[in-house]
């Protein structure tokens, strides 16, 4: 079977692409730069360098490669205004391209589409507003989805460790936005591409949401005293009100690109990252589709952080 995949040299789509090729799937990795395609996965993948604003050069790729599975992993945490990288052009108009476009190539079986925890339609959050338009302008395009909604992704490459690492090198302070209680359910990327890889395989997958959760909850504060805790790095975890850290999003965002925080990821917050927060989708879906529990916070933390610093310390 051949798998078309966006977003595939990123954080998730690096350990999808080698879950992909161990699984025996014929792989083309649709980029902006294809020689870091290159660069990770050598001659084991096909790669086709364009814009997903480009629907031109969209088709052409279908029809050279002829995927049956296409999987979409493009998104962002922060918007880079001055670069064109807004929410509304990656989440929403890059998705709509995408499936509109697979829907005139006319052979694609099945998408496999990331989205994220918290996204809802009342989300006050843009990111999440963003990605809940994509998700319905997936559902309105006639192809067969499979939607995934992930909490927090453990991983070395996880974004929060590189922050963190870099600002308390020097700075052994971190604000807690309204003290850090928001809760996160850390789920491991091997469980994220497991859950993809299964979904390919399930019949019962088709047309279903998932969300995506470890096993324990977090707050944001219980996470940062165990990444710090690992570190043997003493950090004043500072409570600050979340409306404060709002208007100081909105200054840093016009100072730095990208910012370290943004005003967006603070009304990111408007609930607890967990699942089963909405009905009307499947709020367990590592054990569905894995058949097996999620693996351990703990574990999953430590294998993150040793592998992380392995790379830093390189």
């Amino acid at each position: 079977m051949r798998v078309a995949i966006t977003g595939g040299t990123g954080f998730v789509g690096r350990y999808l692409v080698m879950g992909l090729l161990d699984k025996g799937y014929e792989v083309a990795c649709l980029v902006r730069n294809s020689a870091k395609a290159q660069k990770f996965f050598g001659p084991s993948v096909k790669t086709y360098e364009l814009s997903l604003e480009d629907k031109n050069s969209l088709l052409k790729a279908f029809e050279d490669f002829k995927p049956e599975v296409l999987v979409h992993l493009v998104g962002i945490l922060v918007e880079d205004k001055r670069n064109g990288q807004t929410f509304i052009r990656v989440h929403y108009l890059y998705s709509k391209n995408l499936y509109e476009t697979a829907v005139a190539y006319g052979n694609i079986k099945h998408v496999l589409h990331m989205s994220s925890l918290g996204t809802h339609r009342d989300a006050p959050s843009m990111c999440h507003r963003t990605k809940y338009m994509a998700e319905e302008e997936l559902k309105r395009s006639g192809l067969t989805y499979t939607i995934f909604r992930p909490s927090v992704i453990l991983g070395p490459e996880q974004r929060l460790f590189y922050d963190m690492w870099k600002i308390t090198r020097f700075i052994r302070v971190v604000a807690l936005p309204g003290g850090g209680g928001y809760l996160f359910q850390p789920v491991d990327v091997r469980d994220v591409v497991c859950s993809f890889l299964k979904a390919i395989e399930k019949e019962e997958a088709k047309n279903q949401t998932y969300e995506l959760c470890g096993n324990k909850k977090v707050s944001f504060k219980e996470l940062l005293e165990d990444i710090f805790g690992y570190w043997n790095r003493k950090v004043l975890l500072l409570p600050m009100p979340k409306a404060l850290m709002y208007f100081s999003g909105l200054v840093v965002e016009r100072l730095l690109q990208p910012p370290p925080f943004s005003s967006d990821q603070l009304l990111m917050m408007w609930r607890d990252n967990i699942c089963g927060l909405d009905g009307d989708v499947e709020g367990d879906g590592v054990r569905k589709l894995c058949g097996r529990e999620p693996i351990d916070y703990e574990e999953s933390l430590r294998w993150s952080l040793e592998e992380f610093g392995r790379r830093v310390k390189a």
